[in-house]
């Protein structure tokens, strides 16, 4: 008997019960699960996302080969006791429901490996989620959680860990001994500084600390080798201090509406940085280490207070993408429009008062956006960039209606 089916109703799985692997009733309007899902006693995975359902049938015990559950976007205000007895469950989504507490018996799901519980009202875990040793990734995103227990700890195996949208502002040190962890997600909570436990985990690879009130790094990022992704947006950081440098594989690094105004020297020494987002700060000159990062393709420098810009910037060869709105520039570089990989180039909301492209043949931009300039002169060479799909010019350039008729194939807007 092959076991092969894959249906999206209950009554076509009923038909040949022994042969359904995936059932998928999601957005069926269900208030209840009929009794006769108990019928399917080989399926492996049941969704049944987008639903009205506040309980579930015992009859689900039956499912003893089941590794997938997901009921995300229901109804349940409790977490029914009939999962704790499907023992062969390695994926249980239960996103977006009401509910307030996890049961003890979780621990009977030895074989867990992804637990999605984001989006309830959970204010803590029980103790007993320590016993989960094969689980991988916990999401507990959008939740009540004022603390975590210690045992958290002894997830041995565990590599993605979300706690974005609670109400945390300490972590267990024991959480230090999650060796395997790669992504920690901590946005949105009440920290006012980097949780101690974290400088030691070295395997991390994606840290978010985005939105709470850190004021200092204090150094507990320092050993951090592996890390690649680091988004410490919306926090209170005035100052990155040296041993920051040391994050050697960062590539990402986001830390838009702090009060910075500067960058160390040695930040010349994160070789690997691709990406970095400056937006929304302090600075009152172009941070000019960033043009010693061979690597970078994207700079944001929007939302600052900068007047120029400077001519190493022109030396950015990989460089892709960078935005400078919202600043106060009355000049730009001729070279600007050519340099070697640029695509976009952002300038909107600044204090240039006349523009002019020179061999605009030979530029790769495709998007620029000149919008909220006081440039009330024509502006010459923009309708002649051979790889321009996105323009935003300002209203009263002189040649606004010329530019638009001869760019007719692209849409161009004008502020």
């Amino acid at each position: 008997m092959a076991l092969n089916s894959v249906c999206y109703s209950l009554q076509e799985a009923l038909e040949k019960p022994a042969t359904v692997i995936r059932l998928d009733l999601s957005d069926r309007g269900l208030v209840e699960l009929p009794a006769e899902i108990g019928n399917l006693v080989n399926l492996q995975e049941l969704i049944l996302n987008k639903n009205k359902l506040s309980f579930l049938p015992d009859e689900l015990v039956r499912l003893e080969h089941l590794r997938k559950l997901s009921i995300s976007q229901n109804r349940l205000l409790n977490f029914p006791q009939v999962i704790l007895r499907l023992l062969s469950l390695e994926h249980l989504d239960l996103r977006d429901n009401k509910i307030g507490e996890i049961p003890s018996g979780i621990k009977n799901l030895s074989e867990l490996r992804i637990l999605s519980l984001g989006w309830n009202t959970l204010r803590t875990l029980p103790m007993e989620t320590a016993q989960l040793k094969k689980i991988v990734k916990l999401e507990l995103q959008y939740n009540k959680l004022c603390h975590l227990p210690a045992s958290l700890g002894e997830l041995s195996s565990l590599r993605e860990l979300n706690l974005d949208w609670n109400n945390l502002n300490l972590l267990p040190d024991e959480l230090e001994n999650l060796n395997l962890l790669q992504k920690l997600f901590l946005s949105e909570n009440n920290f006012s500084s980097i949780p101690s436990c974290i400088e030691k985990l070295y395997a991390l690879r994606e840290l978010n600390l985005s939105w709470n009130k850190i004021a200092k790094l204090d150094g507990k990022l320092s050993e951090l080798h592996e890390l690649t992704v680091l988004d410490l947006h919306n926090n209170q950081l005035e100052k990155i201090e040296d041993d920051f440098c040391c994050l050697t594989s960062l590539e990402t690094f986001i830390v838009r509406g702090n009060k910075l105004h500067a960058l160390p020297d040695c930040f010349a020494l994160l070789e690997r940085l691709q990406h970095v987002d400056l937006s929304e700060n302090a600075f009152v000159s172009f941070p000019e280490v960033l043009c010693e990062l061979k690597s970078l393709l994207h700079i944001n420098l929007r939302f600052n207070n900068i007047p120029v810009l400077p001519d190493t910037l022109l030396a950015m060869e990989r460089l892709r993408e960078l935005y400078l709105g919202a600043n106060s520039i009355s000049f730009v570089p001729q070279g600007l429009f050519t340099m070697k990989s640029l695509q976009f180039l952002g300038l909107t909301q600044n204090n240039l008062q006349e523009l002019s492209i020179e061999q605009p043949e030979n530029s790769l931009l495709q998007g620029i956006y000149l919008g909220g300039n006081p440039i009330s002169q024509s502006i010459a060479g923009v309708d002649r960039l051979p790889h321009l799909r996105q323009l935003t010019l300002p209203s009263d350039a002189e040649n606004k209606e010329e530019i638009c008729k001869r760019l007719s194939h692209i849409a161009v807007e004008l502020f």
